[in-house]
Order: structure tokens, then C-alpha cells, then sequence
């Protein structure tokens, strides 16, 4: 597995795919958390809610960084399906977790902010939250489901910006609104719980996506 992931991630850094998404997270913290003043918690509701998409993004960029002629080679070399989605489900949470570590540091020095625990606390599980959603909607959305790009493109736009605007629509709207609304620190509770539901809404989009993957194949 960690063989796997080396090499999707080599191949990835040589196509330069990630670039676009990257670029797109780093502005967003550059536009709305540099010089900010305000209270800390809502330069983190700007990062999570940037990480919503940049996490989606980049995970259709691994999984269809090969056409479907390399994918079968390497289904066989890699020895099954299974083995191969989980190491571009694993290289997608890794590169996430590299986001989610810029995310909380960005806003602290580039901003003039009261600086606590529980809020980096709430900052962390909040982008945990976005990035466990949005890379279950990139594996959703990749050419293993939906093979069409124009199709897979407008799904991925529709599922993203309906995730944190539904009302009442776990977790990700709910942590955005709590989050929002906070005049002061977010109980960790309540945060803890998104994280949790949004780790098993990954994980059902892994079997999801396996299984019509295994399908098609």
C-alpha cells in the first residue's frame, strides 16, 4: 500500500494537476484571513469552507489521473481494485491532512487574533469535517461513477455547494452555522461529532465507489 501511494503521488506531482487546487486554497486564505482581526473561529470557518472544495478537487484529481487502459494495468500489477482506490483514497486524506495543518497555522500569523486552544481545537476539527466530505464527494464524483468529465464536473459543483447550504444537513452545514454564529469559543463536542459523521459519510463513499467501480470493470 504505501508503494501504491508513492507512486500516485509521484505521478501526481509530475502531471501538476494538484497545482490548480492548491493555488485556489492559498488565495482564499490569503484574501480573507490576511490582516484579519476578527475573532479566530471565523478565520477557520473560511478555511474549512475552502478545504470543502479543495479536498473534492484534488481527490478527482488522483483518481482519474489514469485513463482507463494504464488504470487496468495497474488494477493488476497493484493485485485488485480495493488496493488501488484505497491508495488514492489514502493519498487524498494525506494531502488533506497537509491542507488542514497550512489551514490552521495560515490564519494565526497572518492575522492579529486572540490565539486559545480550543479555538485551534475547533479550527482542526472543522477542517477535518469539510475535508473527510469533500474527498467522499471526489471519490463520488470521479470517472469511476460518473465517467462523463462535463457530467462529473456539474455533480461535483451541485453536491459542493448544496453540502453547506442545505439547511439541517449534517454535518457540514451544521458545524459551518455553529461555527458562525459563535461569539466566542465552539464547544468541542458538537465539533467532535461532525468529524465523526463525516469520517462514516468517507468511508460509505469508499464502498460506494468500489463497489460500481468493480462493476464496471
Amino acid at each position: 500500500m504505501p508503494a501504491l501511494i508513492r507512486y500516485y503521488l509521484a505521478a501526481t506531482v509530475h502531471g501538476q494537476r494538484y497545482l490548480a487546487p492548491l493555488l485556489f486554497d492559498l488565495a482564499v486564505l490569503s484574501v480573507f484571513t490576511i490582516n484579519d482581526a476578527g475573532p479566530l473561529i471565523g478565520s477557520y470557518v473560511v478555511s474549512a469552507a475552502s478545504l470543502l472544495l479543495t479536498s473534492c478537487w484534488l481527490t478527482v484529481t488522483i483518481v482519474n489521473l489514469e485513463d482507463p487502459v494504464r488504470r487496468a494495468i495497474t488494477l493488476v500489477a497493484a493485485g485488485g481494485a480495493m488496493r488501488v482506490l484505497a491508495a488514492e483514497a489514502g493519498l487524498a486524506v494525506l494531502a488533506g491532512g497537509a491542507l488542514i495543518g497550512v489551514g490552521t497555522i495560515f490564519p494565526i500569523v497572518s492575522g492579529s487574533h486572540t490565539v486559545t486552544w480550543d479555538d485551534v481545537a475547533a479550527g482542526i476539527l472543522a477542517q477535518v469535517t469539510t475535508t473527510a466530505v469533500g474527498i467522499a464527494v471526489g471519490l463520488l464524483c470521479s470517472r469511476l461513477v460518473v465517467p462523463r468529465p462535463g457530467y462529473s464536473l456539474i455533480l461535483a459543483l451541485a453536491v459542493i455547494v448544496a453540502v453547506p447550504l442545505t439547511p439541517g444537513l449534517p454535518p457540514v452545514h451544521s458545524m459551518l452555522r455553529r461555527m458562525s454564529s459563535a461569539g466566542g469559543s465552539v464547544p468541542a463536542g458538537p465539533l467532535a461529532a461532525d468529524a465523526l459523521i463525516a469520517a462514516f459519510v468517507l468511508l460509505g463513499a469508499f464502498a460506494v465507489t468500489h463497489r460500481i467501480a468493480v462493476r464496471r470493470d
